[in-house]
């Protein structure tokens, strides 16, 4: 199996669904499975991987191995092993949601992504000033 989407068509296959069916049961479009599947969404978001898993009945984290966001490696999250300085949970959470949003964001322009990041230095530095003034 050489992909996420592969492995998500054989097991709904395997199950003699549609794509329809799997995305009813999933709680997502249709369209998205068929993203999914065809590889044009490469890095769908946790929640639907384990609405994925849990409709396909695939353990979570295996699918989350599979979409390469875990490894087998101790089964350290890929985002971990990415960013080692983001400590807590909650960090890795925040940059995951971040990730995700920009994958699924392909159609900004470069000026976007600009802004974005200066929205973000100036929201740290923000916190960082009125944490110090407390």
């Amino acid at each position: 199996m050489s992909t996420l989407g592969d492995f998500v068509k054989e097991r709904r296959l395997a199950k003699e669904w549609s794509k329809r069916a799997l995305a009813e049961k999933c709680g997502i479009s249709h369209s998205e499975i068929h993203r999914i599947e065809n590889g044009e969404r490469c890095n769908p978001s946790i929640p639907v991987l384990n609405a994925l898993a849990e409709a396909l009945g695939v353990p979570k984290d295996e699918m989350l191995r599979i979409a390469g966001y875990k490894t087998d490696e101790h089964d350290i999250p890929l985002i971990e092993k990415v960013f080692p300085d983001l400590k807590t949970e909650k960090q890795q959470q925040t940059a995951q949601k971040i990730i995700d949003g920009l994958a699924r964001s392909s159609d900004l322009k470069d000026s976007d992504y600009d802004k974005l990041v200066e929205q973000v230095e100036m929201y740290l530095e923000y916190v960082k000033k009125n944490r110090n003034s407390e």
